[in-house]
This record gives structure tokens, sequence and C-alpha cells, in this order.
């Protein structure tokens, strides 16, 4: 799994993570982007990055299932700075 980091602590996610997540394809996904239904930005490269929060989000909001091994992975303590 391929993460970004915005700042220190701060996991960003590619759309091809999400697209994996979701079970659709990356092309899905940039669409929710450009849709404005997903939050995203852009790197200088052009290409898009999603913080992890506004992912959840986006899972809430549409009823999409949460799940428990992507955010209460280990990635996700170390989000959090190594505290549990």
């Amino acid at each position: 799994m391929t993460l970004a980091h915005k700042e220190p602590h701060h996991i960003t996610l590619t759309p091809r993570i999400i697209a994996e997540y979701c079970q659709v394809s990356k092309s899905t996904v940039i669409k929710w982007i450009k849709d404005e239904k997903l939050k995203s930005f852009r790197l200088p490269s052009g290409h898009y990055r999603i913080d992890w929060d506004d992912f959840k989000e986006f899972l809430e909001k549409h009823h999409m299932p949460l799940k428990e091994w992507f955010f209460e992975s280990e990635i996700r303590s170390n989000r959090k700075g190594g505290e549990n």
C-alpha cells in the first residue's frame, strides 16, 4: 500500500488505494473527485491525494462500509504519533 505524507503524522491516500478499498476503478475515484463528492488536493505533479479523514467522511456520507482492518490498522496508530 502506497501512502503519501502531506505533513508529519498526516496520512494521505492515492486514488488507487481508494479504488482498491471501494472495489471500483481508479477512473471512478477520479470522477468522484471531479464531481466534488470526494475532497482532494493536487500535488505539483498533478496527481491527486486524499486526506485520511476526508476519505472516512466520504464513506460515512455515502453509507459505504468502514473496514475495521483499514481504519484500525498500524497505519492509523502511526498517524497519531504512535499513541494508543
